[in-house]
């Protein structure tokens, strides 16, 4: 009779499932799954249990304040399947946070489910050899990305990138050079380098042809950040002094270098920075810049470039020392495995980014690590970039517009961590592909690059056929629900200054427009009314932005807002004939004005007056509610508490625009506030969403469904059929 260790099974791959229970077709092997305090307890007897004690507890500072009681400890391998190429560690994972599970009474299945706090591997070096079967080989991350394992594995990702991803090649298009680039091959001394302006070819209105590495970082304070401006301009081109570079910027350039490419570009070399508009003309061209890059390098943990490295330091694996049944000494090495930062969801499943919580991840526990994965300015030109390799703590992480591929081999494996990966600059990717691969005609007849208004002007002037048109349609409406997502994820990020906001996002917004088929202003594609149904995900941390003079964001943009991640509703079940026009008569389908806004015209059938009402609440904040003949409903003003000229009263006059019914059965429309009593121009101040509304003076529980509001607040239309054909009011917001 065998004896076996009943906690962990040894770590035998030739004793495992002795008690049955193990299912044959799984594709890992369960080892143990036990509390901390009895891990311990069989530690003495079992040498596997020590290994393992010892291991978690090399790693006790992630864990300091947590009772040992509430500790879950599993431990898996993986079995090979048919095709794939299986990876040997062992995986241990701990959890102590509370489960939603409260029903659960089964002591073997409580804290198992849901990602783990803290997941350890224990794996092997060189040949393997191990007295334990179920600890085999395991992924070593390399130290540095400049030693040649370094370069042999970001060469690998890359290589793998080009030969696999047909949505990532440019199919043997030639790319151009930004205005100013880098040049790195001056001389013999590794330390020369210059600023080279590229070639302008006017015949082909582009400028000279090259393959470059573009850097994306974070500038932090900016104090020791090397700048070009009108005064070092020729001297830059000239040369660049070596120790003027910060150290992030020096790795920039060996990295370049060791794979093999002359021209980098780095923003505060490669822009004049004192020159305003050149400055705003070129950040308006990042779909450029970035989306032609070769590669982008990403100073991902870094907070401050100029202070911080390009390659954080790495923690090395603890080795542990053991003995096998003969004595012989053997190392195991135990490592936190890479945590995959904000790349992966906190949540685990498989399910489509329409049913994701948004903004994705931006817990502080994930992002703690990777400072530029936070930043607004970094998204965008992660977005645009055809691949990013991003530079941890951890690990190196390719990110492309087909996934991502990491050091350790398992970012987008379901095997080893089944949590949902980022996913939308793959169906940014997408689009942009199936854009590109769409022949656009200029105006010499011939293949290439359009304006997004002549593309509109074309396509208004072809008889679509009805299968072609509802194509264009559905495509837009896809484009537009992504960017919806986008707009959400971009506004969670930080900004340093609030002026950037829409300047940022108008690479993303170019490079969606011939999908779009649209004029864009100040944010919002001028074919969508519902664009305009945007709000906060949290009123009471707004803010109006703070612009220089002379700058102004229209209030119905959803970058007049400040300080929280703005959400949309792009489907509605039930249009209330309200319509929006946007920029100057004869020009609003095509009209391109990214940065400054006009005032737009806001016409419906179904606009009243409403009285604001402000009332004590069980929170320390006023509840709000908009009335009008004796029916109310709650309402959320974008800036809570209304201040500055979101200033409300109570009992002041109001108007609310209903705008479409949703698919949750709520009523919503735009709140609208005169600019000053008797004026005809207004400001947006809120959006309006009615689930129910209540009588005034009456209980909460005597509420009504939202459809009531149109009998309340609408008793002279008897028919919602022939709204389109009812008096309209229209408003100026500005």
């Amino acid at each position: 009779m065998v004896s076996v260790c009943s906690t962990c099974r040894g770590l035998q791959k030739h004793l495992h499932g002795l008690d049955g229970t193990q299912e044959a077709e799984s594709e890992s092997l369960l080892w143990l799954n036990t509390s901390l305090p009895k891990l311990r307890a069989s530690s003495g007897a079992c040498r596997a249990c020590a290994l393992l004690l010892n291991g978690i507890l090399l790693h006790h500072d992630r864990f300091t304040s947590v009772n040992e009681e509430s500790m879950r400890v599993t431990a898996e391998s993986f079995t090979s399947k048919s095709g794939r190429n299986i990876q040997d560690h062992l995986s241990v994972e701990l959890r102590w946070q509370e489960s939603d599970d409260h029903d659960c009474q089964d002591e073997e299945h409580e804290h198992t489910t849901g990602h783990a706090d803290l997941k350890l591997e224990f794996f092997t070096d060189g040949d393997g050899q191990s007295p334990f079967s179920a600890i085999g080989r395991g992924r070593q991350t390399s130290e540095s990305p400049l030693q040649n394992t370094g370069l042999a594995t970001a060469r690998g990702l890359i290589k793998n990138c080009l030969e696999s991803h047909a949505t990532c090649s440019r199919r043997g298009k030639p790319t151009t050079l930004p205005k100013r680039v880098l040049d790195l091959l001056t001389g013999d001394d590794p330390k020369s380098m210059k600023l080279h302006e590229s070639e302008y070819i006017h015949d082909e209105r582009r400028y000279e042809h090259g393959e470059y590495v573009a850097l994306c970082h974070v500038w932090g304070l900016a104090k020791g950040i090397p700048k070009t401006t009108l005064e070092t301009l020729q001297s830059y081109k000239k040369s660049i002094p070596w120790s003027t570079l910060p150290r992030a910027y020096q790795e920039a350039v060996f990295f370049t270098r060791a794979l093999g490419f002359r021209w980098l570009f780095i923003d505060s070399l490669c822009l004049i920075q004192d020159d305003t508009q050149e400055t705003l003309e070129d950040s308006l061209n990042m779909d450029g810049i970035f989306g032609n890059a070769f590669l982008t390098i990403a100073a991902t943990s870094a907070s401050d470039s100029s202070s911080q490295p390009l390659f954080p330091s790495k923690t090395q694996p603890y080795k542990i020392q053991v003995t096998d049944n003969k004595g012989s000494l053997h190392k195991i090495n135990v490592r936190e495995q890479p945590s995959h930062y904000s790349f992966k969801a906190p949540f685990d499943g498989n399910v489509h980014m329409n049913e994701w919580e948004l903004p994705f991840n931006t817990s502080e526990e994930a992002n703690q690590h990777t400072p530029l994965l936070i930043r607004a300015w970094p998204y965008t030109e992660r977005l645009l970039s055809p691949r990013v390799l991003h530079f941890t703590k951890s690990e190196m992480i390719l990110e492309c517009r087909e996934g991502h591929q990491c050091e350790c081999g398992r970012i987008d494996d379901p095997t080893y961590d089944s949590r949902p990966t980022d996913s939308f600059k793959k169906e940014f990717g997408r689009i942009i592909a199936e854009t590109n691969s769409v022949p656009q005609i200029n105006g010499n007849g011939n293949p290439g690059h359009t304006r997004s208004d002549s593309i509109t002007m074309q396509v208004a002037s072809i008889n679509l056929t009805n299968g072609a048109h509802q194509d264009l349609l559905r495509k837009r409406e896809e484009t537009l629900q992504l960017w919806s997502y986008i707009i959400t994820e971009y506004t969670a990020r930080n900004l340093t200054y609030d002026s950037d906001r829409l300047i940022a996002i108008a690479s993303i917004a170019k490079a969606l427009s011939p999908t779009m088929q649209s004029g864009y202003i100040a944010g919002q594609w001028t074919f969508s009314t519902l664009g305009l149904l945007w709000y906060p995900n949290d009123s009471m941390r707004c803010r109006r932005p703070k612009l220089s003079s002379g700058h102004n964001v229209p209030s119905w943009s959803w970058a007049s807002v400040e300080g929280s991640p703005i959400f949309f509703d792009n489907a509605s079940a039930m249009d209330l004939a309200c319509r929006a026009s946007f920029g100057p008569k004869g020009k609003r389908a095509s009209a391109w004005s990214p940065v400054l806004g006009e005032p737009v015209e806001l016409s419906g059938a179904m606009a009243a007056d409403v009285v604001f009402r402000t009332s004590p609440s069980s929170s320390s904040q006023p509840a709000y509610s908009l009335a009008r003949n004796s029916m109310t409903v709650d309402f959320t003003p974008d800036i809570e508490p209304p201040r500055g000229d979101d200033a409300l009263q109570d009992g002041e006059t109001l108007v609310c625009v209903l705008v479409s019914m949703t698919f949750r059965s709520s009523i919503v429309g735009i709140v609208l506030k005169p600019t000053s009593p008797g004026s005809t121009t207004y400001r947006r101040v809120g959006r309006f969403e009615c689930y129910e509304c209540t009588p005034e003076g009456v209980d909460q529980e005597m509420s009504e469904d939202a459809e009531a509001l149109f009998e309340h607040w609408f008793p002279e239309i008897q028919d919602m059929t022939q709204l389109d054909n009812c008096p309209q009011r229209t408003f100026t917001v500005i």
